[in-house]
């Protein structure tokens, strides 16, 4: 009997270890796992000030200063912009005008402008993409009642920012859901 109890004590002196290991194990591994998980979170007052600059924002002689340029509309920008190229696409059956647009103006009135990717029209909605000096992607979208959707991709982050909403994702393209 007394053998048999200090046999189950070297067992379990040596399965603790083994135990503890494997708990540690299982714990990084949950810690790795849920490290590169896409989550939303809600953007700091730092953050909504830091970001919420990056869209169309003209001269006072084109925008007065009382205005919010967020107020800007897709028709009110489209003057500014020199078609390229159109045509339709399907929506469901009922197909929508797309249009390709330039243009000469809109980089000087976007912050940090390093290059201007694309200004593009899907029905009424008004698409504008460009980079930033800073290595920041910018999406923004304009409808009938002024700014609608405004993005700003941090790669240095992997995180996507959207002020109009307040939010920000975290391992936006490099996360698993």
């Amino acid at each position: 009997m007394v053998e048999k109890i200090a046999r189950d004590r070297r067992l379990r002196r040596r399965a603790l270890p083994i135990l503890g290991a494997l708990a540690l194990l299982v714990c990084a591994f949950a810690v790795w796992r849920e490290s590169g998980r896409t989550r939303t979170a809600a953007m700091s007052q730092q953050e909504a000030g830091t970001y919420g600059v990056y869209l169309v924002t003209p001269p006072a002689d084109v925008l007065p200063e009382d205005r919010d340029p967020r107020s800007l509309t897709a028709e009110e920008l489209l003057p500014y912009c020199a078609l390229e190229s159109t045509g339709t696409t399907g929506n469901g059956g009922a197909p929508l005008e797309t249009a390709s647009y330039s243009s000469q103006v809109l980089p000087g009135w976007l912050p940090d402008c390093r290059a201007l990717r694309e200004i593009s029209r899907l029905g009424e909605l008004l698409y504008i993409v460009y980079d930033t000096e800073g290595g920041r992607q910018v999406w923004l979208t304009y409808g009938a009642a002024g700014l609608m959707e405004q993005l700003v991709y941090e790669p240095d982050t992997d995180t996507l920012y959207q002020p109009v909403t307040g939010e920000k994702t975290f391992h936006f393209r490099h996360g698993t859901s």
